[in-house]
């Protein structure tokens, strides 16, 4: 099997950003990422469908926003550490952003 960066390398990235696509939107359809907590919001503020839409996008946003800044500091990371010796602490980091 041919690995990632000799794929990345050869021009074929293009067929990750489909699958990251279709997998992102799988992702957000899991249990916890507060779908229920924003509908009864929308609902109890008798909200419109353009309220609606802005509450999914916000929160879209940011939970990409959070998801990039992890991989971010996982990358700046890797460069002055091995993964043995960063896994502990991006686990930390990461439980630390989610609460």
């Amino acid at each position: 099997m041919t690995e990632f960066t000799t794929l990345l390398q050869q021009g074929n990235a293009w067929f990750f950003i489909p699958s990251a696509i279709l997998l992102g939107a799988l992702h957000g359809l899991e249990p916890g990422h507060s779908k229920t907590m924003m509908a009864a919001f929308i609902i109890a503020i008798k909200g419109t469908i353009k309220q609606a839409v802005m509450l999914g996008l916000a929160a879209t946003i940011s939970h990409t926003a959070v998801v990039w800044l992890i991989a971010f500091g996982g990358m700046v990371i890797s460069k002055r550490f091995t993964a043995q010796s960063a896994e502990p602490w991006l686990q930390l980091i990461s439980a630390v952003i989610i609460i």
